[in-house]
């Protein structure tokens, strides 16, 4: 008898340890890039303020990554672009006329072998937006393209292009890419 319990025992704890799957939330990036001028020049970035409110901690990854959900802070305190000057501008004129706030909500709705849709709630409006991904050992790397136009963004398209009329050559494109990255422990 004592045998039998010491194997439950040890089964128990293995399928405990099993289930120490994690994401590191320090980890997460959300980065985009943006166009300006008339030859699509691309000006990057990515957003400091950044909740994670998924499932943090499973027994897989896919488990953790089916599940994932973030809030993002859009302003001039997270908007990072390795200038200040820029950040204020794309926070004020761009993302604080939002309807509904001035923060991004994304969710992953599915995930698949072949992609992963990402459900984004941005200016009043959820837009589902496909990527493709790829896992490396711990890390996973998903890469998509969202309109502005899809979440009735024209208005604040229109007032970033005024902003930086010179600087964009009088145009600021609709089409955004965007990068998600995240790194797992003990999978």
């Amino acid at each position: 008898m004592k045998l039998l319990t010491a194997i439950f025992s040890f089964a128990f704890s293995v399928s405990l340890f099993a289930a120490d799957c994690s994401v590191d939330t320090k980890s997460i990036d959300v980065s985009w890039k943006a166009f300006k001028t008339p030859i699509k020049a691309g000006v990057g970035g990515s957003f400091k303020g950044l909740t994670y409110t998924g499932k943090k901690s499973a027994t897989s990854m896919d488990d953790i990554i089916k599940s994932a959900a973030m809030t993002i802070e859009t302003g001039s305190d997270s908007v990072h672009t390795k200038d200040k000057s820029r950040d204020g501008k794309i926070a004020k004129f761009f993302f604080s006329t939002m309807s509904g706030g001035t923060q991004i909500k994304a969710q992953v709705k599915s995930y698949t072998k072949k992609a992963l849709t990402l459900s984004i709630t941005m200016n009043g409006k959820t837009v589902d937006v496909p990527m493709s991904y790829k896992v490396e050992g711990k890390n996973l790397s998903a890469q998509g393209v969202i309109d502005v136009f899809d979440f009735g963004m024209t208005k604040q398209l229109e007032g970033i292009n005024k902003a930086c009329k010179a600087l964009h050559e009088g145009k600021t494109w609709n089409d955004v890419e965007i990068s998600l990255k995240a790194s797992f422990k003990g999978c």
